[in-house]
């Protein structure tokens, strides 16, 4: 999950969950699915880094979901397929959704002029190609820069991605301040440039400071070990596919054995929930949470904007490849090890 996703949309008060009806900041999400009588769909709150998922009961193609916010921020929407769709909340706001399970990238959302305008960028760019679409939005965010769906495809599709385009992510950041002063996700992304290319291939990574589920203060490079390569993941319990990354990373662990160390190190700020997760790995996988979450020391060094974060260092410490792409680290040792 991304960075800027987890919180970057947050106001400054918190977010309140509720199954009960509208108050003054109160919102519901009325949605019909054609196709699906009845199932389980998640969604989850991109304005909230400690919020859970929460599940989607679907009765007779229908389901509701109520809230509080105090300002208009993205829900989003997950399918089992994993399809993500984004749906705008405001206080006070019925939102209405509608989809199709056969053609789930037209749903269609109304409510709010935020819906309308997201819908309306979707439809334009539907038929794209990916470099066409990031252009797109640029546009949008020149044409709109004082609506919450600029923040939404700023974070997604400039930021999101293996190589950020500082320059443009610079100018629109200047564009965006002056309707967003107070926004994390802006004052983010300035952490960001400010720290841009910490993680850049071929840069030695740091030597960072760690804390084991002992609560022992290590140092990344202060283990010796005869590894070829160090594999390390940047991670939180509260992620979606928090379960899936782990799978993958013991697998690979098991694939390649004391050729590659494999160092996680957890975003998490609930330190047991961490702990539940990881302790059958406490000898093949080294585990490692401050408990800080993005407050953490180990953000600010590497300035890190995404989560699943996947780091591959060669013996000399010199960073190989970093990427969100789990199938490219594979291939990558597949190429370096076979």
């Amino acid at each position: 999950m991304n960075r800027f996703l987890t919180y970057s949309f947050a106001s400054l008060a918190a977010l309140l969950l509720s199954g009960c009806g509208q108050s003054g900041n109160g919102f519901t999400i009325e949605g019909d699915l054609d196709g699906m009588k009845a199932g389980d769909l998640f969604i989850y709150s991109p304005a909230n880094p400690n919020a859970s998922i929460d599940t989607l009961k679907i009765a007779d193609g229908h389901f509701e979901y109520s809230g509080e916010v105090y300002d208009t921020i993205p829900y989003v929407i997950l399918f089992p397929n994993a399809v993500e769709q984004v749906v705008f909340v405001s206080p006070g706001k019925t939102i209405e959704y509608e989809a199709a399970t056969n053609d789930l990238k037209n749903y269609r959302v109304e409510g709010t002029e935020e819906n309308e305008l997201m819908m309306q960028f979707r439809d334009d760019n539907s038929e794209k190609q990916e470099i066409e679409v990031v252009d797109a939005a640029i546009q949008f965010i020149q044409e709109h820069p004082e609506s919450v769906v600029s923040l939404y495809l700023f974070d997604k599709y400039l930021l999101q991605t293996d190589n950020p385009d500082y320059t443009v992510i610079r100018k629109l950041l200047e564009v965006l301040r002056t309707y967003h002063p107070t926004n994390l996700l802006l004052f983010s992304t300035e952490n960001m440039l400010t720290n841009a290319g910490v993680l850049k291939e071929g840069k030695k990574l740091k030597n960072l400071d760690l804390l084991s589920p002992k609560r022992e203060k290590k140092k990344l490079w202060s283990k010796s070990d005869d590894a070829d390569y160090t594999f390390v993941v940047f991670w939180a319990s509260w992620q979606r596919n928090s379960y899936d990354i782990l799978y993958k990373i013991r697998n690979l662990q098991r694939e390649y054995g004391e050729r590659i160390r494999v160092v996680a190190i957890s975003l998490d700020n609930q330190r047991y929930r961490w702990e539940d997760q990881v302790r059958r790995d406490s000898l093949v996988i080294e585990h490692y949470c401050d408990g800080l979450a993005w407050s953490s020391p180990v953000v600010g060094d590497l300035a890190l904007e995404s989560i699943p974060l996947y780091i591959l260092v060669n013996p000399k410490h010199n960073i190989i490849i970093k990427t969100g792409d789990f199938e490219k680290i594979k291939d990558k040792l597949k190429k370096q090890l076979h």
